[in-house]
């Protein structure tokens, strides 16, 4: 089925780097916004397949904010296993400010879910993510900084994006505000503080290759995340609808 034009502006939300000049670039920065330019259209296409998905599930509001839910509790966790076993300060306290900002999109869109007369949810139900599961696996700082910090960050930002959409056309401007500024700026600051991380770790052709691997894999991953199964597989069962009563017996 071919992709709608207004489909694929809304999906292209991906924080863009242009290809720089390389004269005035050291070489770690210039490697960077090489590779991480490259990643951006396979990302953008991802994006598209993910709002398609969620249309053809016939997902609602509430749904969006549970798929959120898993995000912020995932990223919490990564952080904070992140954040106990790094030397460097500067990231040390990077990781602490992420689990702190992913801890209170939770609370928030707990809240928010409550709001809107929906049953509470646990955001560990259906297990974790295979984002989770290799994130939690590296070990390098430029391994973290491409995958975890730049590159999915990246998808995030997209993802939010398509949520707010979506919630716009259905009239729910809080929600969409909740996803469009409070979650996706929040993921705008993890993207740009890692940024900078990988440009301080990947000054040797070997650390420039350990995070270009990281980052491609999470592009990888990223094409996973719109299976319509991994989203059925992420959110409760839904109830079955009560079976109609059967009519009254006719009365002379």
């Amino acid at each position: 089925m071919p992709v709608s034009s207004s489909l694929r502006r809304s999906c292209l939300t991906v924080r863009r780097i242009e290809p720089q000049d390389p004269s005035g670039m050291p070489d770690a920065e210039l490697f960077i916004s090489d590779f991480h330019a490259k990643n951006q259209a396979s990302l953008s296409r991802h994006l598209i397949a993910f709002k398609a998905a969620l249309g053809k599930e016939t997902l609602e509001i509430v749904d969006f904010l549970r798929l959120a839910m898993k995000d912020a509790i995932e990223a919490a966790e990564v952080a904070a296993l992140w954040f106990a076993d790094c030397d460097n300060l500067d990231m040390k306290i990077g990781f602490a400010e992420q689990c702190g900002s992913a801890a209170a999109h939770y609370r928030l869109i707990s809240e928010r879910i409550a709001g809107l007369g929906a049953e509470p949810f646990d955001p560990r139900s259906g297990g974790y993510s295979r984002f989770f599961g290799f994130l939690r696996s590296l070990q390098t700082p430029e391994e973290r900084a491409a995958a975890g910090l730049v590159t999915l960050r990246t998808f995030n930002i997209g993802r939010m994006s398509v949520f707010a959409d979506l919630c716009d056309e259905r009239g729910d401007a809080d929600t969409a505000k909740i996803f469009r500024e409070r979650i996706a700026g929040d993921e705008q600051r993890v993207f740009d503080t890692g940024w900078r991380i990988l440009i301080a770790n990947g000054p040797t052709e070997e650390s420039q290759a350990r995070g270009r691997r990281a980052a491609f894999r999470i592009v990888e991953l990223a094409a996973e995340a719109a299976d319509p199964l991994q989203l059925r597989k992420a959110l409760p069962k839904r109830k079955a609808a009560p079976a109609a009563a059967p009519p009254s017996p006719a009365t002379s």
